[in-house]
């Protein structure tokens, strides 16, 4: 059988998938195992797999945590290989995932030989291991030419049936190898303690890091000599990744992470329609943010009417076409297509932009855009097209039903033409309203990014209007331009930030001097 992840139906038994699902930021995690989880009839996840790894699988998946906590197992390894068994022999596609890579200090091997000795099909999927990625995000490469030309990977706890260590530990430690040690924060003194009996690895540098690749990481450096009292002053808690080596120096230069990354840690909710949150969730992250979308609203195109139609066959009389966002060129886009419409029609025609992003998408489809305003607001708009346009003009107008009139209602009292088309309506997504309440109760949301005024008016009905200051408070209010904002004042929604620039890149920069300016 092809290994594709789907299950042959001549097939009696299932087939398992031990997949690594690398140390925790999502980015490491690869496409086979997405595609895996998605394919997935069960999903048998451990602790330290990021969750939105999980939410790939399918509605109809089984999920079945196994999580491992120090000296704290939800399901012993013989319960989860009589999982495994008895899953497969239900003929179900059985995707166990594991963080970091399977195979290493993973116990995926032992699995394995499960599966082998009963004669269930299985594939390994390698996985980025947290012994050198994690240290690669705290700036600490494990291995350096000059420095350190071996590297020894070892479990900080080794099984009780053992009898007498194993590890040499003060055979591990010298100038010229780095040793990376996994699972090993609850026995750190211990460790220390034997690697000290040779005075000379006192003076050797450690760093302890926790949560490593994700974005609330933590990173202690110190010596073999005080790391273990730098740790608990630091209340750092397992799980972690020990790092011992020279190499741990070159983290003062090469620490890319966290200093660059003015949004280290901070969790953000981010609100806009789903097929719009990408650029802002990508901006986000790369600030350092941990991102979480929840669309509270979504774009609904409106039915055809028979004004629609007949300002559609009548293009050519028109000699501007306005439009007030990405939403409104898309749908008038795809409304040319439907009626089979060639933009040679529009050939002649003039064209304004309330910003630049919807100015982009024009002339992606290969509309030469003659007006952007100054300011990416409607009022500023109505200013230039007046200068502009010639009052014998007439004007197509493409804009969302229920949005501010202001535009419409400046350029008539100039005595210009406008024909307004309401192609699309903002809808509130109703089902997502409990997701947040539950992230607000348990604390989960530092800041809410709310692109328009829709997106505020969905966020109140979240919380009803009596209710907001009181679930928001300690939660930055991040709001997109004055119009936004007015908006939320209006509904008594507390105002933190508020972009003077009015895309999603000046709302991040925005953000990030606030809390530049919290921390003074």
């Amino acid at each position: 059988m092809a290994a594709t992840g789907i299950k042959d139906k001549n097939m009696k038994t299932g087939k398992v998938f031990l997949v690594g699902a690398g140390p925790g930021d999502i980015g490491l995690a690869t496409l086979r195992s997405v595609e895996l989880i998605k394919s997935a009839d069960v999903l048998i996840y451990d602790q330290l797999v990021n969750p939105k790894l999980v939410a790939f699988a399918p509605k109809k998946a089984e999920l079945v945590f196994a999580g491992k906590f120090s000296g704290n197992h939800v399901l012993q390894q013989k319960e989860i290989n009589r999982l495994l068994l008895s899953y497969a022999s239900k003929g179900k596609n059985v995707v166990r995932l594991k963080g970091g890579d399977p195979l290493l200090f993973g116990r995926g091997a032992e699995e394995a030989l499960e599966l082998a000795n009963a004669g269930v099909p299985f594939e390994i999927v390698p996985g980025v291991s947290s012994s050198y990625s994690v240290p690669a995000y705290a700036g600490i490469p494990v291995t350096y030419r000059n420095i350190s030309s071996r590297l020894n990977i070892v479990t900080g706890h080794e099984t009780p049936d053992k009898g007498d260590e194993t590890i040499p530990w003060k055979k591990l430690v010298d100038k010229h190898s780095t040793l990376v040690i996994l699972m090993g924060m609850a026995n750190l003194a211990t460790i220390i303690a034997q690697i000290s009996r040779d005075k000379s690895t006192l003076s050797v540098p450690v760093a302890v890091i926790t949560n490593g690749t994700r974005s609330n990481q933590r990173v202690v450096v110190g010596k073999v000599s005080n790391i273990v009292s730098k740790v608990k002053q630091e209340g750092i808690k397992p799980p972690g990744i020990i790092v011992i080596g020279e190499v741990v120096n070159l983290r003062e230069k090469l620490d890319w992470f966290a200093p660059h990354r003015p949004l280290q840690g901070r969790r953000i909710l981010v609100t806009r329609p789903e097929h719009q949150a990408a650029e802002l969730i990508g901006i986000l992250k790369g600030h350092g943010a941990e991102v979480t979308a929840v669309p509270l609203i979504k774009i609904v195109p409106v039915a055809d009417s028979h004004e629609i139609r007949s300002r559609f066959k009548s293009l050519k009389a028109y000699d501007w076409f306005v439009f007030t966002s990405v939403n409104g060129v898309d749908l008038f886009l795809q409304a040319l297509r439907r009626r089979k419409i060639s933009l040679n029609v529009l050939k002649d025609k003039k064209f304004a932009a309330i910003g630049r992003k919807t100015a982009d998408v024009l002339e992606k489809a290969g509309i030469r855009v003659a007006l952007v305003p100054k300011d990416f607001v409607q009022e500023s708009l109505a200013d230039e097209l007046i200068k502009k346009v010639n009052k014998s003009a007439r004007l197509f107008l493409v804009h969302a039903e229920g949005s501010r009139p202001i535009l419409e209602q400046k350029l008539i009292a100039a005595g210009i033409n406008v024909d307004t088309v309401g192609l699309y309506k903002a809808a509130p997504v109703v089902e997502n309203h409990a997701r947040v309440c539950a992230m607000f109760a348990q604390k989960k949301i530092d800041a809410v990014m709310l692109t328009s005024s829709s997106c505020v008016d969905s966020f109140v009905d979240v919380f009803g209007r009596g209710n907001l200051k009181e679930k928001t408070k300690n939660v930055t209010i991040a709001l997109i331009g004055p119009i936004s904002a007015a908006t939320a004042r209006q509904a008594g929604l507390p105002v933190t930030v508020e972009s003077l620039e009015f895309t999603v890149e000046g709302l991040t920069n925005a953000l990030i001097s606030f809390y530049r300016g919290a921390k003074k």
